[in-house]
């Protein structure tokens, strides 16, 4: 199966996870997988600090550069990085560079 994001809807999503600002979201799900996602974080926006519970997180960064915080701990991320949370644990992002922070993300259901 092919994924092709730009061909997906974009959806800004205000607040995404009680964040700040607005992210664009491209998402395709799957009920016996979970789902996997293109997100933009604009400049200054974030994805607010979220607990994953029946369901795991691995953050591949594209472009751009922010902060993560997991589980209260804050790591810088930039282009070419990798971020995991388990389920269970708790992360948020934030939009820390000068142009927009490009993510794509994996969410495995946890069996």
């Amino acid at each position: 199966m092919i994924l092709d994001f730009d061909t997906m809807p974009a959806h800004d999503v205000a607040h995404f996870k009680g964040g700040e600002g607005h992210v664009t979201v491209r998402r395709y799900e799957d009920s016996r997988m979970g789902a996997a996602v293109r997100l933009t974080v604009p400049v200054g926006a974030s994805i607010g600090l979220h607990t994953h519970t029946g369901n795991c997180e691995l953050i591949y960064v594209l472009a751009g550069s922010g902060l993560c915080t997991d589980d209260g701990a804050e790591y810088p991320l930039s282009a070419g990085m990798c971020h995991y949370c388990p389920e269970g644990h708790s992360h948020g992002i934030r939009n820390t560079g000068a142009q927009p922070l490009e993510l794509l993300a994996a969410l495995p259901m946890v069996k």
